[in-house]
């Protein structure tokens, strides 16, 4: 596991002032977004193959079939985790090596079926499948939190003065907050005092509409690197699960305990 943990560390973006401010006009970035639209989609894709083809194999195990649907739907296992590993690499940038799918080393049917049930690559690319809906919601509900509002407010200015249409700052009362400073000074207190208070606020006006996209582009460019991040987080997740390290280390450990 320390190989892994040491690769994991060895490959964490180091943003800088200028990769952090150039967000919105990296391609990468879109590559990014579009990987974690497509996460949610996906993730309920692949989990109804999942339970459906468990659900079948366990319920018609007694007759056979069974058997033969789980066979199917471990190589589908393999066919859709080659997909996520060329998705995740051409979108997020995070190359993912093939997993060396023992099946492929037999020489017959039934040597092939047996590496399928054995191969630990396998059982893992299993696992992401199944973990993909949960991957998918989460990225659904960062682009609905953090991309939607703010390009919303980047482009207060083509609708704030539309029929019907409010923008603003909308309290349902006012909020007064006092805050103080003192300093004691031999016998005295010296200090200040001020009130602060927030109101409600609406976009009447094109000024007040242009400041508003202004807000929208600082909040635009903190969604995008949020957003990267956990793109790069999600690439990571897929790396771990169907790349060769860790089945490596699975392997060798399984071969410790059975030699």
């Amino acid at each position: 596991m320390s190989e892994v943990l040491a690769r994991l560390r060895s490959s964490v973006p180091r943003p800088s002032l200028r990769s952090v401010a150039t967000a919105p006009v990296r391609p990468r970035t879109y590559g990014n977004l579009a990987y974690l639209a497509l996460s949610f989609p996906l993730g309920i894709a692949y989990f109804v193959v999942v339970v459906v083809g468990l659900s079948l194999s366990v319920g018609l195990a007694i007759l056979l079939v069974g058997v033969a649907l789980f066979v199917g739907l471990l190589a589908t296992t393999v066919g859709l985790v080659t997909v996520e590993r060329r998705l995740t690499g051409a979108l997020v940038g995070v190359d993912i090596e093939a997993p060396d799918w023992k099946f492929r080393d037999g020489d017959d049917l039934r040597e092939q079926v047996t590496g399928l049930l054995l191969d630990p690559a396998v059982w893992l690319g299993l696992v992401y499948l199944a973990t993909k809906l949960a991957v998918g919601i989460a990225a659904f509900t960062l682009l609905m939190v953090l991309l939607v509002p703010a390009v919303v407010l980047v482009a207060t200015p083509l609708f704030y003065d539309q029929p019907g249409v409010t923008v603003g700052l909308f309290l349902p009362t006012d909020v007064s907050r006092e805050l103080s400073l003192y300093v004691p000074w031999n016998e005295l207190l010296v200090g200040v005092s001020f009130v602060v208070r927030l109101t409600s606020w609406q976009v009447t006006t094109l000024a007040d509409a242009v400041a508003m996209s202004a807000l929208g582009v600082v909040a635009l460019v903190v969604a995008l690197n949020l957003l990267n991040g956990a793109a790069w987080l999600c690439g990571q997740w897929a790396r771990l699960l169907v790349g060769g390290t860790l089945t490596r280390r699975v392997d060798g450990t399984l071969a410790r305990y059975v030699g």
